[in-house]
C-alpha cells in the first residue's frame, strides 16, 4: 500500500470500503442505463437544446465538484487548527452542526424567495468571513464562524 496515505488503518480501510462501494453502485447504474437506453432511445431528448444543456451540465457539475470537495477537506483540517489553538473543539462543532439543523429551514425559504444567484453570492461572502475569522485564537470568534458556517453549509446544500 505505498500509493495509499499513511492514515490509520480503521480511517484507511473505511475510505477502500465506501470507493469499492461507490464504484459498484456506478457498474450496476451504468449496467441499468444501458439496458433502459436501448428501449427508451425516442423519450430522450434531442435537438439543437442538448449540446447546449451538456455544456452547462458540465461547467455546474465541475464547479459543485470543486465546492463539495473543499468543504469536504475543510473538516479535518478544522480539527487540527482547533487542536492547535487549545479550545473546546466538540463545542465549536456542536455549535456549527446545531446552527445548520437550526438555519435549514429559513435558508431554504430565502433562497427559494431571492433566488440561487444571490444565494451562491452570499454563500461566497460567508466563506471569507469565515476562513478569516478561524485565523483567530479567540473562543468567542471561532464560535461565530461556526454559527456561519452552519449557514453557509444551509446555503451550500439547498
Amino acid at each position: 500500500m505505498a500509493l495509499l496515505p499513511d492514515w490509520p488503518a480503521w480511517a484507511l480501510y473505511t475510505f477502500l470500503g465506501l470507493a469499492a462501494f461507490t464504484a459498484a453502485v456506478a457498474v450496476l447504474q451504468y449496467v441499468r442505463d444501458k439496458d433502459k437506453s436501448t428501449s427508451e432511445a425516442e423519450s430522450k431528448p434531442s435537438g439543437e437544446q442538448l449540446p447546449a444543456f451538456r455544456g452547462f451540465q458540465r461547467q455546474y457539475l465541475t464547479v459543485y465538484t470543486i465546492i463539495m470537495m473543499a468543504d469536504w477537506f475543510q473538516g479535518t483540517n478544522m480539527y487540527t487548527l482547533y487542536s492547535s489553538y487549545g479550545v473546546n473543539i466538540s463545542a465549536l462543532f456542536l455549535s456549527g452542526f446545531l446552527s445548520g439543523a437550526f438555519w435549514a429551514g429559513p435558508v431554504g425559504f430565502w433562497i427559494d424567495k431571492y433566488g440561487r444567484r444571490l444565494s451562491c453570492i452570499v454563500y461566497l461572502v460567508l466563506e471569507i468571513v469565515i476562513n478569516i475569522c478561524e485565523h483567530f485564537n479567540d473562543f468567542k470568534i471561532l464560535w461565530i464562524s461556526r454559527i456561519l458556517g452552519g449557514i453557509s453549509t444551509c446555503e451550500h446544500f439547498n
